[in-house]
C-alpha cells in the first residue's frame, strides 16, 4: 500500500497483486505494521532439456520438481518493508531416481521507497544456502553391472546470493489497472557466474474480487564462460525468456486464492541449461 494512493482502490489491493511470484519486483512498500503472507505449492515436470549451448535434448529423462514455499512482508516503517521467502520443502526427482527432499535456500531482505509520486523501490536481499549443494538419491533400478547408481539432486545450490532490485509501478486513475517494471542484479559466490533479470507485468481488475495479471521476464548471465562441471540445478549459465499469468480471487478483505502459470520461450533470450516446461502453482494469501 502507498501513502500517495491511500484513497485509491488499487492501493488497497497492491500487496496481493505484487507478490504472486514471491519476489520484490514492484514499486510499492507496505505501511507501518501492516503485513502480507502467502503459502504456495507448485509443480514442474519436463523431459525437454536445453544444454549450455542452447541445443534441445529430447532423449533425456523426465525431471520433476514439487515445492512448498512461504513468503512474507512486514512494514517496519512507511518507507521500509522487510521481505522473506522460505522454500520449506523441495522435492527433486528424475523418472529413473528416487526423490530427493530438502529445504530450499532462504531469501531475506528489505526494500526502501525511493519515490512516492511514481512508486519506485530499491530492494536489497540475500539468499542463504541451506545445504552444501550435495544431496544424493538412488536410481530406481540397478545398471548393467547390477549397481544402484546415485545422482546429485540438491535442493540448495550451496552458495550465497546478493541481489539488488530496482522496480517501479503505476496504476490507473480508477485503480483497476496496474503495471510494473524491474531489473535485478544477482551477485553469486563459490565462483558461480553473476546473473541479471528484468521484466514487466500488467494486471487488470476484471470484476468483483478477480484480478488477472500477465508477466514477462528474462534471465541472463554476466559471464561468457560458465562452469560446465555442474548440473542445471545450480543455475550456472542458465538463460531464458519466461512468460506467465496469475489469477487472484479475493475471498474477503484479508484472504485470497492465487493461481499461477509460468513457462519459457526463446524470443528475447535463448533457453540454456534448463528444463523447459510449465510450472503450475496454487496459493493462499492473508494480509492486514
Amino acid at each position: 500500500m502507498q501513502n500517495a494512493f491511500e484513497d485509491n482502490y488499487f492501493s488497497n489491493r497492491s500487496s496481493c497483486l505484487a507478490f504472486t511470484n514471491l519476489t520484490a519486483q514492484n514499486g510499492w512498500v507496505r505501511t507501518k505494521s501492516s503485513y502480507y503472507a502467502q503459502a504456495a505449492a507448485s509443480l514442474f515436470s519436463s523431459s525437454d532439456y536445453y544444454s549450455l549451448d542452447g541445443d534441445l535434448n529430447l532423449n533425456g529423462n523426465t525431471f520433476t520438481n514439487y515445492a512448498l514455499s512461504m513468503y512474507g512482508e512486514y512494514g517496519i516503517t512507511n518507507n521500509i518493508t522487510l521481505i522473506g521467502n522460505i522454500p520449506i520443502l523441495k522435492i527433486n526427482q528424475f523418472d529413473v531416481t528416487e526423490p530427493a527432499l530438502g529445504i530450499g535456500d532462504i531469501r531475506i531482505g528489505a526494500k526502501y521507497k525511493l519515490l512516492a509520486q511514481i512508486p519506485t523501490t530499491l530492494a536489497l536481499e540475500t539468499e542463504i544456502p541451506t545445504g552444501d549443494g550435495i544431496l544424493f538419491t538412488d536410481s530406481k533400478s540397478p545398471n548393467a553391472l547390477g549397481i544402484i547408481e546415485q545422482i546429485n539432486l540438491p535442493t540448495s545450490d550451496g552458495e550465497w546470493n546478493f541481489l539488488v532490485t530496482l522496480a517501479t509501478s503505476m496504476s490507473s486513475s480508477n485503480g483497476k489497472t496496474f503495471g510494473s517494471l524491474f531489473g535485478t542484479i544477482n551477485l553469486r559466490t563459490e565462483s558461480f557466474s553473476h546473473q541479471y533479470k528484468s521484466g514487466a507485468e500488467i494486471g487488470h481488475y476484471l470484476f468483483d474480487r478477480l484480478w488477472l495479471i500477465g508477466k514477462l521476464q528474462i534471465n541472463g548471465t554476466l559471464s561468457d564462460s560458465p562452469n560446465k562441471a555442474v548440473s542445471f540445478l545450480y543455475g550456472e549459465g542458465t538463460t531464458y525468456t519466461a512468460f506467465g499469468a496469475t489469477a487472484i480471487y479475493q475471498l474477503n478483505e484479508q484472504l485470497g486464492l492465487v493461481f499461477s502459470y509460468f513457462d519459457y520461450e526463446d524470443f528475447l533470450l535463448k533457453r540454456k541449461n534448463i528444463y523447459d516446461g510449465a510450472t503450475f502453482s496454487i496459493g493462499v494469501s492473508i494480509e492486514k
